[in-house]
């Protein structure tokens, strides 16, 4: 029992670093989806796309999380989920490189950005019921406390990641745009890696 309650206790501390990486991604990639859309050419439909297309989708996978949950284990569905999320990046920066050095055309190139950040969502919502599951059997006592606590860490960085992205950003836009944008998804796949 005492060991079941000190794995517990890894585990909401584990979690915290977790929902922090998360936090990166969110203030370092996902925040600037639209402005890395707009450099790549796309219009005002694309952007409507892209901001609802993966919302939606991501929603409807979410329905087949519970199925899921009866076949596998869940640590193994959240690392299926994270790991297909992460490789979604390199894609993403793949459409940048070969729009801003190779030459793209700009009709195609947001329409590849709706394609994959839709994908990228979808692992995201796929595995967050399966989170909410995990984290129900951890944080058995003062679950509003811990969550508390939690919310106000992730946020904090998310607002700093999205604060030094901005920066980057603007220091970058009047010469190499994308070199401002890889520069923050690198440091986000660096603190992925660190924290996994």
């Amino acid at each position: 029992m005492e060991n079941e309650e000190a794995l517990k206790e890894k585990t909401k501390k584990l979690s915290i670093k977790e929902g922090s990486a998360h936090s990166v991604m969110d203030g370092f990639g996902l925040m600037y989806m639209t402005p890395y859309a707009l450099a790549l050419g796309a219009n005002n439909a694309q952007i409507g796309f892209l901001t609802s297309i993966p919302n939606l989708l991501g929603n409807f996978f979410q329905m087949f999380s519970s199925k899921a949950i009866e076949k596998y284990p869940r640590k193994k569905i959240l690392l299926f989920g994270v790991f297909f999320q992460l490789l979604m990046w390199i894609p993403i920066i793949g459409i940048g490189f070969f729009f801003f050095y190779r030459s793209l055309n700009s009709g195609t190139s947001p329409t590849l950005i709706i394609l994959i950040y839709s994908i990228l969502a979808v692992f995201g919502a796929f595995v967050s019921p399966v989170w909410n599951s995990l984290m129900r059997d951890v944080v058995t006592q003062n679950s509003g406390a811990y969550f508390g606590k939690r919310n106000r860490v992730i946020g904090f960085v998310a607002l700093i990641a999205m604060l030094i992205g901005g920066f980057i950003l603007d220091y970058f836009k009047e010469t190499k745009l994308f070199i401002g944008f890889c520069l923050g998804w690198h440091l986000l796949q660096e603190l992925f890696l660190y924290t996994s």
